[in-house]
């Protein structure tokens, strides 16, 4: 099991390398190599490779 899916259904944002910020719900399950979230009515594939960084919001802290 992938570990990013223990947050699954939390809200999370996501930072990739080329300093976009995406924020959404950690959602479903993924393929290898990512995992998606959930944001309004899209559902967004993010690659490991291009993640900087995920925060999560109820944690409080950077989870990847």
């Amino acid at each position: 099991m992938n570990p990013m899916m223990r947050f699954r259904g939390e809200p999370v944002e996501v930072r990739m390398r080329d300093g976009r910020t995406f924020r959404g719900m950690m959602d479903g399950d993924p393929p290898p190599g990512g995992f998606f979230i959930r944001d309004g009515f899209r559902r967004r594939f993010f690659s490991f490779f291009a993640v900087a960084f995920v925060f999560s919001f109820r944690r409080g802290r950077r989870i990847f």
